[in-house]
């Protein structure tokens, strides 16, 4: 898969836009995060990013290794999360794709993620406070 599909979602969260962001999964699309329940179609996938961006948060991700086979491609990967903030990782993982090529392009198909600590930690930032939970916890909200 090319780099710039693979760095869109990130591009677009960082930007603090939920609606483009969630535009790059398909209408039936489902995110799997880890200790909640799965995240199923655009709107809810949408609501998702607009709970979870927050501009004192960057996300990135590096693709080690993908695959292309029709119109189906699979892409692995880790993750990075940081409070841009305080300069500070407050996460990293994993991450397992499965992207869909139709008629706009590659779309996110399945979207799976996996933390490398066993608490890993979210973040709240506001201006006048900055505090890390374990987010087993509590979830990341602006």
């Amino acid at each position: 898969l090319p780099p710039a599909v693979t760095s869109s979602v990130t591009r677009d969260f960082n930007q603090g836009d939920a609606l483009r962001t969630a535009a790059h999964y398909t209408d039936d699309a489902q995110i799997l995060p880890p200790r909640h329940p799965l995240i199923e179609g655009k709107p809810a996938i949408a609501a998702f990013f607009e709970a979870n961006i927050d501009k004192y948060i960057g996300f990135g991700n590096e693709t080690t290794w993908s695959v292309v086979r029709g119109d189906v491609g699979v892409e692995q990967g880790i993750y990075r999360v940081r409070n841009v903030r305080v300069g500070q990782e407050v996460e990293t993982g994993k991450y397992l794709r499965v992207w869909k090529r139709t008629g706009s392009g590659w779309k996110l198909y399945r979207d799976m993620f996996s933390p490398d600590s066993v608490t890993s930690e979210a973040v709240y930032v506001s201006p006048e406070d900055s505090t890390t939970v374990a987010s087993g916890d509590v979830p990341v909200t602006k």
